[in-house]
């Protein structure tokens, strides 16, 4: 199986206890049509975004994590891994907003379904401002787009500012119920921990998520570990401490002195969201203790 399959089936997997139902609603259109805008958002972070833009929804990803007061009343549409294309064509959307860790499959999908849709690149805090900007000169929120994206800048500008340049060597793990993998700086909580000042020892990959390489990592002997962990906390972090208690972790110098961090679910996630300075801030802590 490939790596961006297995990633998929384990936030499938992590994430298919968390369904719920609601209702569904209807938005005002912007532009000059005379037809309904009907806005179907396909993850949190994107849910999010919209809310922040003052565009409503019809229908939101099925999850734990609270969402936006103006949600209230949207159709659950189904896991972000997984959509159910079905709801979604019930609801007549005239745009359906997905991230684009989806894949190829599943534009493919929206495609012969005939469903519009819009999917955005959320890997990175770079992807992320690019995100707000498109979507704000889609659904006519510009202004409020250029808003958004200079006060992120801003924020984040301030981060820099106060960081203590570069941290000790750092090793970034994706925990998930079973399953344990390296998070690369190519990954969001990778891009973070760069942007923060922190050493990824797994550098130059092109990939954002790979196969655990112990040799690897025993060689460079990573000071800190940082671990994500997705839907169902504390079955992924069960997940990685047994993996700890296997001898050849055992030798790491972050293990050793105890510098393993558990990021917090909220912040930490698969795609890039609109509490990254609130990330960055933590990550400071953690690399400049």
């Amino acid at each position: 199986m490939s790596i961006k399959k297995k990633i998929i089936a384990m936030l499938g997997i992590a994430t298919i206890s968390l369904m719920v139902g609601c209702s569904s609603n209807k938005v005002e259109n912007k532009t000059n049509d005379t037809k309904d805008n009907v806005v179907v958002a396909t993850s949190v972070a994107v849910t999010e975004i919209l809310d922040e833009l003052g565009v409503k929804v019809s229908g939101v990803p099925t999850t734990s994590y609270e969402l936006p007061e103006s949600t209230k009343g949207a159709v659950e549409v189904g896991n972000p891994m997984n959509p159910d294309l079905e709801i979604i064509k019930s609801l007549n959307p005239t745009c359906v907003v997905s991230v684009d860790t989806l894949g190829s499959d599943f534009k493919k999908k929206f495609t012969e379904n005939n469903i519009p849709s819009e999917f955005v690149n959320l890997s990175t805090i770079e992807g992320l401002k690019e995100a707000i900007l498109t979507l704000g000169e889609k659904f006519d929120k510009a202004e409020k787009a250029n808003e958004i994206v200079t006060e992120l800048e801003t924020k984040i500008e301030d981060v820099n500012s106060n960081s203590k340049g570069n941290s000790e060597d750092v090793l970034v793990l994706f925990g998930a119920p079973g399953s344990v993998m390296v998070a690369t700086e190519n990954s969001y909580v990778g891009n973070l921990v760069k942007i923060a000042g922190g050493k990824n020892i797994f550098q130059g990959q092109s990939s954002s998520f790979m196969q655990v390489n112990m040799e690897e990592i025993i060689k460079n002997n990573p000071k800190k570990i940082l671990i994500m962990t997705h839907a169902i906390p504390e079955e992924a972090k069960k997940t990685v401490e047994d993996e700890f208690k296997k001898e050849t972790w055992q030798k790491l110098d972050a293990i050793k002195n105890n510098e393993v961090y558990f990021l917090e679910n909220g912040l930490f996630g698969m795609s890039a969201n609109l509490q990254v300075t609130d990330a960055l801030d933590k990550l400071g802590e953690i690399l400049y203790e």
